[in-house]
């Protein structure tokens, strides 16, 4: 790591990760190691047991074995925009009744790049300044009864989903384009690529959509690939590298 940032180990998420992903591409290896045996080994398990329970499934002893490591997306920084108390906004004015906490939101804390463990914090933090809020402008006389016999949602005249496999096939084509083609490092034909792989995607699973039922792996399917067009798309648009927005083509 030293040679990717001065910081050796220590270096930030994204600085990390891409040089996982630079020596990868270079030895065509599945993982990188992660050494751990100058280190307390108590001290390891007492700061991250449920890690340490994991890698002894594996027959991995933290502190004494090396550790493989891959780059993983698990966290979406950005989302829906709010402002300091969770309340959505719409062109910079607040939505009546929306608020939006966790990682669907997004409340500017983590800049470009995510700092560990801030997501708990955030959360924290947000969800009691939204509760205060929706307290304080809480008032009886202005909430709205939901209106009766609310009808069945796209319920008339469509089939039932019985084959499952093809929204794997899609989900599994969905993953392996955005792992592949934006992930760490990205570049614009990549992303360009991407970009027409995703729309495909669309198209297959809108033919599905617009003759079934809504099942929860369809509705979910469809809400990926919103986001996935979304991330796409700000890709594409950015014109700088920016904490974890890495595109080769803008160095």
């Amino acid at each position: 790591m030293n040679k990717y940032s001065e910081m050796g180990s220590l270096g930030t998420r994204d600085i990390v990760a891409r040089a996982i992903d630079s020596e990868l591409k270079k030895t065509g290896d599945k993982h990188v190691f992660l050494i751990t045996e100058h280190l307390d080994r108590k001290e390891l398990v007492d700061k991250f047991p449920n890690i340490d329970k994991k890698l002894k499934s594996y027959g991995i002893c933290i502190g004494i074995d090396p550790v493989p490591v891959i780059p993983a997306a698990h966290y979406m920084v950005g989302g829906v925009k709010v402002n300091h108390y969770g309340h959505a906004l719409v062109h910079d004015k607040e939505m009546p009744g929306l608020y939006a906490i966790g990682e669907v939101a997004r409340t500017g804390l983590h800049g470009a790049n995510r700092l560990a463990s801030n997501s708990l914090l955030e959360a924290v933090v947000y969800s009691e300044r939204a509760a205060k809020k929706i307290i304080e402008n809480y008032n009886q006389n202005t909430l709205q009864k939901l209106p009766k016999n609310i009808p069945l949602w796209r319920a008339d005249n469509l089939s039932i989903l019985i084959e499952h496999s093809p929204l794997r096939a899609d989900l599994d084509a969905l993953r392996t384009t955005m792992t592949m083609d934006v992930g760490i490092v990205k570049s614009n034909d990549r992303l360009k690529r991407a970009e027409r792989r995703i729309n495909h995607l669309e198209n297959e699973v809108n033919i599905i959509w617009e003759r079934c039922k809504p099942t929860q792996d369809l509705v979910e399917l469809r809400n990926l690939i919103q986001v996935a067009k979304i991330v796409v798309s700000a890709s594409l648009g950015r014109e700088e590298n920016i904490g974890l927005h890495y595109n080769k083509d803008l160095e």
